[in-house]
Protein backbone atom coordinates (compact mmCIF):
# COMPACT_ATOMS: atom_id res chain seq x y z
CA UNK A 1 0.00 0.00 0.00
CA UNK A 2 2.81 2.38 0.98
CA UNK A 3 4.64 1.61 -2.27
CA UNK A 4 1.54 2.41 -4.27
CA UNK A 5 1.14 5.74 -2.56
CA UNK A 6 4.81 6.54 -3.13
CA UNK A 7 4.49 5.62 -6.81
CA UNK A 8 1.37 7.74 -7.17
CA UNK A 9 3.04 10.72 -5.50
CA UNK A 10 6.11 10.34 -7.71
CA UNK A 11 3.94 10.10 -10.83
CA UNK A 12 1.95 13.18 -9.82
CA UNK A 13 5.12 15.13 -9.17
CA UNK A 14 6.50 14.10 -12.55
CA UNK A 15 3.30 15.10 -14.31
CA UNK A 16 3.23 18.46 -12.52
CA UNK A 17 6.87 19.09 -13.41
CA UNK A 18 6.15 18.21 -17.02
CA UNK A 19 3.20 20.58 -17.06
CA UNK A 20 5.31 23.43 -15.65
CA UNK A 21 8.07 22.64 -18.13
CA UNK A 22 5.59 22.75 -21.01
CA UNK A 23 4.16 26.06 -19.78
CA UNK A 24 7.68 27.50 -19.46
CA UNK A 25 8.55 26.32 -22.95
CA UNK A 26 5.36 27.88 -24.34
CA UNK A 27 6.13 31.17 -22.60
CA UNK A 28 9.72 31.06 -23.86
CA UNK A 29 8.52 30.45 -27.39
CA UNK A 30 5.99 33.28 -27.09
CA UNK A 31 8.68 35.66 -25.79
CA UNK A 32 11.07 34.64 -28.55
CA UNK A 33 8.31 35.09 -31.13
CA UNK A 34 7.55 38.56 -29.77
CA UNK A 35 11.23 39.50 -29.82
CA UNK A 36 11.54 38.26 -33.39
CA UNK A 37 8.43 40.18 -34.45
CA UNK A 38 9.76 43.32 -32.76
CA UNK A 39 13.09 42.89 -34.54
CA UNK A 40 11.35 42.43 -37.89
CA UNK A 41 9.19 45.52 -37.29
CA UNK A 42 12.20 47.61 -36.28
CA UNK A 43 14.18 46.41 -39.30
CA UNK A 44 11.29 47.21 -41.62
CA UNK A 45 10.99 50.69 -40.12
CA UNK A 46 14.71 51.31 -40.50
CA UNK A 47 14.66 50.09 -44.10
CA UNK A 48 11.67 52.33 -44.79
CA UNK A 49 13.56 55.26 -43.31
CA UNK A 50 16.52 54.49 -45.57
CA UNK A 51 14.45 54.24 -48.74
CA UNK A 52 11.47 56.54 -48.19
CA UNK A 53 13.36 59.41 -49.85
CA UNK A 54 12.38 57.89 -53.20
CA UNK A 55 8.77 58.93 -52.51
CA UNK A 56 9.76 62.58 -52.58
CA UNK A 57 11.76 62.75 -55.82
CA UNK A 58 8.79 63.97 -57.89
CA UNK A 59 8.02 66.66 -55.33
CA UNK A 60 11.74 67.51 -55.25
CA UNK A 61 11.78 68.03 -59.00
CA UNK A 62 8.76 70.31 -58.86
CA UNK A 63 10.28 72.28 -56.00
CA UNK A 64 13.58 72.71 -57.85
CA UNK A 65 11.77 74.19 -60.83
CA UNK A 66 10.34 76.92 -58.62
CA UNK A 67 13.64 77.85 -56.99
CA UNK A 68 15.66 78.99 -60.00
CA UNK A 69 16.52 82.39 -58.49
CA UNK A 70 17.50 80.84 -55.16
CA UNK A 71 19.79 78.36 -56.91
CA UNK A 72 21.54 80.97 -59.05
CA UNK A 73 25.27 81.33 -58.39
CA UNK A 74 26.26 85.01 -58.52
CA UNK A 75 29.78 86.29 -59.08
CA UNK A 76 30.93 89.91 -59.08
CA UNK A 77 34.19 90.74 -60.81
CA UNK A 78 36.11 93.97 -61.19
CA UNK A 79 37.00 94.31 -64.86
CA UNK A 80 39.50 96.66 -66.42
CA UNK A 81 41.04 97.10 -69.83
CA UNK A 82 42.82 99.58 -72.01
CA UNK A 83 41.30 99.97 -75.45
CA UNK A 84 42.07 101.90 -78.60
CA UNK A 85 38.74 103.38 -79.63
CA UNK A 86 38.13 104.80 -83.09
CA UNK A 87 35.64 107.54 -83.76
CA UNK A 88 33.52 105.05 -85.70
CA UNK A 89 32.90 103.27 -82.36
CA UNK A 90 32.75 106.34 -80.13
CA UNK A 91 31.77 109.37 -82.23
CA UNK A 92 31.81 111.55 -79.11
CA UNK A 93 35.59 111.23 -79.02
CA UNK A 94 37.23 114.22 -80.69
CA UNK A 95 39.57 111.83 -82.50
CA UNK A 96 40.59 108.20 -82.20
CA UNK A 97 42.40 107.54 -78.93
CA UNK A 98 43.31 105.15 -76.15
CA UNK A 99 40.87 104.84 -73.25
CA UNK A 100 41.28 102.94 -69.98
CA UNK A 101 37.98 101.52 -68.69
CA UNK A 102 37.12 100.00 -65.30
CA UNK A 103 33.78 98.57 -64.19
CA UNK A 104 32.14 95.94 -62.00
CA UNK A 105 30.22 93.12 -63.68
CA UNK A 106 27.79 90.83 -61.88
CA UNK A 107 27.38 87.41 -63.49
CA UNK A 108 24.54 84.96 -62.73
CA UNK A 109 24.96 81.25 -63.53
CA UNK A 110 22.60 78.35 -63.05
CA UNK A 111 21.02 75.19 -64.41
CA UNK A 112 18.08 74.96 -66.77
CA UNK A 113 15.50 73.53 -64.33
CA UNK A 114 12.46 73.52 -66.56
CA UNK A 115 10.62 70.20 -66.07
CA UNK A 116 11.54 68.82 -69.49
CA UNK A 117 15.19 69.82 -69.20
CA UNK A 118 16.36 67.69 -66.26
CA UNK A 119 15.68 64.40 -64.47
CA UNK A 120 15.77 63.48 -60.79
CA UNK A 121 15.83 59.74 -60.19
CA UNK A 122 16.84 57.01 -57.76
CA UNK A 123 19.73 54.71 -58.70
CA UNK A 124 21.43 51.76 -57.02
CA UNK A 125 24.00 54.13 -55.52
CA UNK A 126 21.69 56.98 -54.45
CA UNK A 127 20.06 59.88 -56.29
CA UNK A 128 21.07 61.19 -59.69
CA UNK A 129 20.37 64.60 -61.21
CA UNK A 130 20.64 64.55 -64.99
CA UNK A 131 20.92 68.08 -66.30
CA UNK A 132 22.68 70.25 -68.86
CA UNK A 133 25.80 72.08 -67.77
CA UNK A 134 25.30 75.48 -66.12
CA UNK A 135 25.00 78.56 -68.28
CA UNK A 136 24.74 82.31 -67.97
CA UNK A 137 21.10 82.82 -66.95
CA UNK A 138 20.84 86.61 -67.03
CA UNK A 139 22.43 89.55 -68.78
CA UNK A 140 25.44 90.63 -66.70
CA UNK A 141 24.83 93.82 -64.76
CA UNK A 142 27.54 96.43 -65.36
CA UNK A 143 28.05 99.14 -62.76
CA UNK A 144 30.61 101.58 -61.36
CA UNK A 145 32.08 102.32 -64.78
CA UNK A 146 34.94 104.77 -64.84
CA UNK A 147 37.26 105.72 -67.65
CA UNK A 148 40.27 107.75 -68.51
CA UNK A 149 41.31 109.00 -71.93
CA UNK A 150 45.01 108.18 -72.03
CA UNK A 151 45.93 109.77 -75.33
CA UNK A 152 44.74 110.90 -78.70
CA UNK A 153 41.40 112.53 -78.04
CA UNK A 154 38.95 114.42 -75.88
CA UNK A 155 35.32 113.47 -75.17
CA UNK A 156 33.12 116.08 -76.80
CA UNK A 157 29.85 114.86 -75.17
CA UNK A 158 30.81 113.11 -71.95
CA UNK A 159 27.31 111.90 -71.00
CA UNK A 160 26.66 110.31 -74.37
CA UNK A 161 30.16 108.84 -74.36
CA UNK A 162 29.63 107.17 -70.97
CA UNK A 163 26.40 105.59 -72.18
CA UNK A 164 28.26 104.21 -75.16
CA UNK A 165 31.02 102.87 -72.93
CA UNK A 166 28.41 101.13 -70.75
CA UNK A 167 26.94 99.56 -73.86
CA UNK A 168 30.35 98.33 -74.95
CA UNK A 169 31.08 96.99 -71.45
CA UNK A 170 27.75 95.14 -71.31
CA UNK A 171 28.46 93.38 -74.59
CA UNK A 172 31.95 92.47 -73.39
CA UNK A 173 30.51 91.13 -70.12
CA UNK A 174 28.02 88.93 -71.97
CA UNK A 175 30.81 87.33 -73.98
CA UNK A 176 32.95 86.98 -70.87
CA UNK A 177 30.07 85.41 -68.93
CA UNK A 178 29.35 82.85 -71.65
CA UNK A 179 32.99 81.76 -71.50
CA UNK A 180 33.03 81.71 -67.68
CA UNK A 181 30.08 79.28 -67.53
CA UNK A 182 32.36 76.34 -68.34
CA UNK A 183 34.99 77.32 -65.77
CA UNK A 184 35.42 74.44 -63.25
CA UNK A 185 35.07 76.84 -60.32
CA UNK A 186 31.75 78.17 -61.65
CA UNK A 187 30.46 74.65 -62.36
CA UNK A 188 31.44 73.53 -58.85
CA UNK A 189 29.66 76.52 -57.29
CA UNK A 190 26.45 75.79 -59.24
CA UNK A 191 26.58 72.12 -58.23
CA UNK A 192 27.12 73.07 -54.58
CA UNK A 193 23.99 75.25 -54.48
CA UNK A 194 21.90 72.61 -56.25
CA UNK A 195 23.03 69.74 -54.00
CA UNK A 196 22.68 71.73 -50.78
CA UNK A 197 19.08 72.55 -51.67
CA UNK A 198 18.24 68.93 -52.56
CA UNK A 199 19.81 67.48 -49.42
CA UNK A 200 17.98 70.01 -47.27
CA UNK A 201 14.63 69.40 -48.97
CA UNK A 202 14.73 65.59 -48.79
CA UNK A 203 16.03 65.27 -45.22
CA UNK A 204 13.14 67.43 -43.95
CA UNK A 205 10.48 65.10 -45.37
CA UNK A 206 8.48 62.85 -42.97
CA UNK A 207 9.95 59.39 -42.41
CA UNK A 208 13.29 60.09 -44.08
CA UNK A 209 16.19 59.06 -41.83
CA UNK A 210 19.00 58.87 -44.37
CA UNK A 211 19.61 60.85 -47.54
CA UNK A 212 21.94 58.94 -49.89
CA UNK A 213 24.65 60.39 -52.03
CA UNK A 214 23.35 62.79 -54.69
CA UNK A 215 25.38 63.17 -57.87
CA UNK A 216 25.06 65.50 -60.85
CA UNK A 217 25.38 63.85 -64.26
CA UNK A 218 25.58 66.04 -67.33
CA UNK A 219 23.58 65.23 -70.42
Amino acid sequence: MKNRLLFAATLAAALLLGWYAARYADRTRDAQAQQLQSLVTTTQQELAGHTSYTSYLTAGKQTLGGQVKLLTATLVREEGLTQIIHRTILPHLGSSGTVAIWYAAEYAFGFDLRPDQFELRATSSGIEVRVKKPALVATPAVSKLTYKVLEGGVLVDEKAAVLKLYEEAAGRARRQGAAMASDPAVVALCEKKLLEFLYGFIEQQPGVKVVPRITVVYR
